[in-house]
């Protein structure tokens, strides 16, 4: 595989993507409650604290990444400068140095949270905007986004089952305060390996040399990247599909255990989710080199969707062998939605400068961090009254079960709860995986028209028009931005002009 290092290298940064989020959301809400004694709306409020901050911090991350100038690169830099708040944020999420007081946990949980995700954003947006200064070949970005997926999936999977292993190894298997060390040996330990992913990623990427010069931003200029087609049909794409991930992890643990009583055998089945998904990224990798990188989601989303309707048949007589043959299943859509839908990010970039005659990937990279964290808090916050409204609570159902020696799913779950749960888990997943799957039909680029887009934003740099390209060229970057030729290099080509007059 060509450039196999550097694809590894550039990976590794997304362990602390992928394995940091997974131990956020399986973890910290339960920590937050029963080990550091919080209420349950006090830890709501924590976390839509930190989604306001995020709302500040990753545009203007994107903005900085963007206008950063510096021998160590404008985006590799904040890799090595985000190594020490990611090792340090991620050890305060779960350990509060012993402050007395509700109020006083409550007030630092507060302070760490919103650090955890300013370290978030530090790291995070420059890479998600890195791979277009990396190469810009269509196939090989994709190729480097299939190793970065595996490596996100490796990282999910050891974060489902190692963390659980380590803090009852250290505190004991008794939910509570006694448990606090084994959460602080838990983050310490990923937090080390987060960190050294980082330093890898920062050694092994690269940037380009000849960048343009630093232009002032306005709040016009962020607001101006929804005019942009292809981006909007691909927020459509991303945003949807992400949305129901976020929710069918968020419902899987509560279908399993409440809806079908499998919970002795979740561990299995996430297991087998994760494992899946790691092995069909390099069948949709294939796939997306021959065929576009929309077209996974032609395969596997579809199969997902279908595989919704199939849970309408389960119930506690359900065997194993069915909901792992489903959890396959599944596995198949979500590996070529995340392949798809990241691996597309950044030809956008590419599309923004032959209409404006810019490069503006920290600013994409920013706004598109921000919509998809708010989306996923947006979402679940919504779900979590669509499960009070049934009469569920999660959080009141977590401390029931991690708490009562006589707790008994059976018991707890009405027939109302049971059937809100299972209808929860099919419809929602299917109308938005259907949102997904229509935007990406109107998807309108492949591995042609962007090889016509890279052709004409090098025309623009030499002459100020396509005139040397042929019509079929000409025709492509119209069909791939939405925009007519005249139209094109709009924004911010003056000055280009006047350089060659």
């Amino acid at each position: 595989m060509k450039n196999i290092k550097a694809k590894i290298c550039y990976g590794m940064g997304d362990i602390y993507g992928g394995g940091a989020f997974l131990v956020f959301s399986l973890l910290y809400m339960n920590f937050l409650v029963l080990v550091e004694g919080i209420p349950v709306l006090a830890t709501t409020a924590i976390i839509f604290a930190g989604k306001l901050w995020d709302a500040i911090t990753d545009p203007l991350m994107g903005r900085f990444s963007d206008s950063t100038r510096s021998k160590f690169g404008r985006r590799r830099i904040y890799f090595l400068f985000g190594i020490i708040p990611v090792v340090l944020s991620f050890i305060m999420l779960f350990y509060s140095f012993g402050i007395p007081g509700v109020t006083g946990r409550i007030i630092y949980h507060v302070f760490a949270y919103m650090f955890f995700c300013t370290a978030f954003t530090i790291v995070m947006v420059p890479y998600n905007a890195i791979l277009s200064d990396m190469t810009s070949d269509y196939n090989e970005r994709t190729g480097f986004t299939t190793i970065r997926m595996m490596m996100s999936g490796a990282a999910s999977l050891v974060c489902a089952v190692v963390p659980g292993m380590i803090i009852k190894g250290v505190g004991g298997d008794t939910i509570g305060s006694n448990q606090v060390y084994g959460y602080l040996v838990m983050a310490v330990v990923l937090a080390v390996i987060f960190g050294l992913g980082w330093l890898f990623a920062y050694l092994g990427t690269k940037e380009k040399k000849d960048l343009p010069p630093v232009e002032k931003i306005t709040i016009k200029d962020w607001l101006s990247v929804f005019k942009n087609k292809p981006y909007r049909n691909f927020l459509g794409i991303f945003l949807s599909f992400q949305i129901a991930i976020d929710l069918v992890l968020a419902l899987f643990i509560f279908y399993v255990d409440i809806v079908v009583m499998k919970y002795k055998d979740y561990e299995l089945l996430m297991g087998v989710l994760l494992v899946a998904q790691i092995l069909f990224m390099l069948m949709h990798g294939a796939i997306a080199n021959k065929k576009g990188k929309a077209f996974p989601l032609y395969i596997g989303i579809p199969v997902w969707i279908l595989t919704c309707f199939i849970f309408i048949f389960f119930d506690t007589t359900t065997s194993i062998i069915w909901l792992i043959l489903c959890a396959l299943l599944i596995a198949l859509g979500a590996s070529a939605g995340n392949l798809s839908t990241w691996s597309m990010l950044t030809d956008i970039f590419d599309l923004d400068e032959i209409q404006t005659g810019r490069r503006r990937e920290g600013v994409y990279s920013g706004i598109t961090t921000f919509l998809r964290k708010a989306a996923s808090g947006l979402s679940i916050f919504i779900l979590g009254f669509g499960l009070s409204a049934m009469g569920f609570d999660q959080n009141e159902y977590n401390i029931l079960k991690t708490t009562s020696d006589t707790f008994d799913p059976a018991t707890y779950a009405q027939s109302g709860i049971v059937s809100g749960i299972k209808w929860l888990f099919i419809i929602v997943p299917a109308v938005l995986l259907t949102i997904t799957l229509v935007f990406a039909l109107l998807n309108r680029i492949n591995k042609k028209r962007y090889d016509s887009v890279i052709k004409g934003i090098d025309s623009f740099k030499l002459s100020g028009t396509l005139q040397n390209l042929s019509e079929d060229e000409r025709k492509d970057i119209e069909i791939a931005t939405g925009k007519k030729e005249a139209e094109l290099w709009a924004d911010g080509s003056s000055e280009v002009k006047l350089e060659k007059q």
